[in-house]
């Protein structure tokens, strides 16, 4: 991948030189030596160095870190684990065996909460299409921070709109397709937003996206936007009603075509 390195901390141990090797080799990335030089100096003229460390996989770039990490969702986990709520399970109706696709993955904060409600028995697939979130998503999800008991989390790279499109076509479906283009504006608390805002691929909802994600859905298809939009109604979009934020639409599967 043009533009992407893969390095290791300082004094790395032979485990995490074997692991960085291992992300190179699936991959295809370059990997460089650490040595005692800088992240900075290592990663020269590309633009993202993938720095393996004891504690995981990091992004550095020259505009800062990025690792993936459960952010906001811990508190959300938390409060499940608790016998609270939290919007996106009511959006969604999730319930174990559930199988789910999150359309815009991202740093995987909503995958983490929907692969927790629906257990081990259930799926969740995450589409992402920035290379580097795609790549920091999919090792994450194999690591130790998915709470025990949650359903695997498989990641694909590409664009939601033509894997959506793909999966309508052939007569397939899930429970659930979640969509919340990133990002509006920044999350409280959400440590690392800023960068990984710079790595998403844009991509404006709008009515067709949305009509993709009804083609698939058997149950919602859950939207997150800070507000309404004139062509909701139209779209079938509803807001979820108890939520302090006000943020959660959904809309119900589409109509069957005539026959």
């Amino acid at each position: 991948m043009s533009g992407v390195v893969v390095t290791t901390s300082k004094s790395a141990s032979d485990a995490v030189r074997a692991e960085a090797r291992r992300v190179a080799d699936t991959w295809g990335l370059p990997l460089v030596e650490r040595g005692k030089a800088s992240v900075a100096t290592v990663r020269g003229d590309a633009t993202t160095a993938l720095v393996c460390t004891e504690e995981g996989w990091v992004a550095e770039s020259a505009r800062g870190r990025l690792a993936f990490h459960q952010g906001t969702a811990a508190k959300r986990l938390r409060a499940l684990r608790h016998g609270q709520t939290d919007p996106l399970v009511r959006a969604g109706e999730l319930t174990p065996g559930d199988h789910v696709l999150d359309a815009t993955l991202g740093l995987g904060r909503d995958a983490l909460v929907a692969a927790w409600a629906v257990g081990r028995d259930g799926a969740v697939i995450g589409i992402e299409a920035d290379f580097v979130l795609a790549l920091l998503a999919t090792e994450g999800f194999a690591g130790p921070i998915p709470r025990a008991g949650s359903a695997p989390v498989e990641v694909r790279r590409g664009d939601s709109r033509q894997v959506l499109a793909a999966m309508a076509a052939a007569g397939e479906g899930v429970d659930v397709v979640l969509l919340d283009p990133m990002f509006g504006g920044p999350r409280a608390s959400d440590t690392g937003f800023t960068l990984a805002r710079e790595h998403t691929v844009p991509t404006p909802l709008d009515p067709e996206w949305v009509a993709l994600a009804r083609a698939v859905a058997r149950r919602w298809v859950v939207v997150t936007a800070e507000r309404a939009r004139d062509w909701f109604p139209d779209a079938g979009l509803e807001r979820l009603e108890g939520t302090r934020s006000g943020r959660w639409f959904r809309a119900r599967p589409a109509p069957a075509a005539a026959a």
